[in-house]
C-alpha cells in the first residue's frame, strides 16, 4: 500500500510541476507576443480579448468613472 501512495505521489507532484510549466510557458509566450504587436493574438482560441485600442507607446487606459463634484460648505 506504501509504495501505491508513493507512486500516486510522484504522479501527482509530477501534474502539479507539467501545469506549472505550461502556464509560465504561455505567459511568457503572450509577453513577447504582446512585445512584438503580434496581430495572430486576435485569432487565438485561449485568448480572451475585451478591447483593442491602437494608441501611442507607453498609454494608458483607465476605465471611465463618474465624478460628482460635491461643494464644500
Amino acid at each position: 500500500m506504501s509504495l501505491l501512495s508513493w507512486v500516486l505521489a510522484g504522479i501527482s507532484a509530477g501534474g502539479l510541476c507539467w501545469l506549472a510549466y505550461r502556464h509560465w510557458s504561455r505567459m511568457n509566450s503572450l509577453d513577447s507576443q504582446l512585445a512584438t504587436g503580434d496581430r495572430s493574438l486576435l485569432d487565438q482560441s485561449h485568448v480572451h480579448i475585451e478591447e483593442v485600442i491602437q494608441a501611442p507607446a507607453g498609454s494608458q487606459l483607465h476605465e471611465q468613472q463618474m465624478v460628482i463634484a460635491v461643494k464644500k460648505s
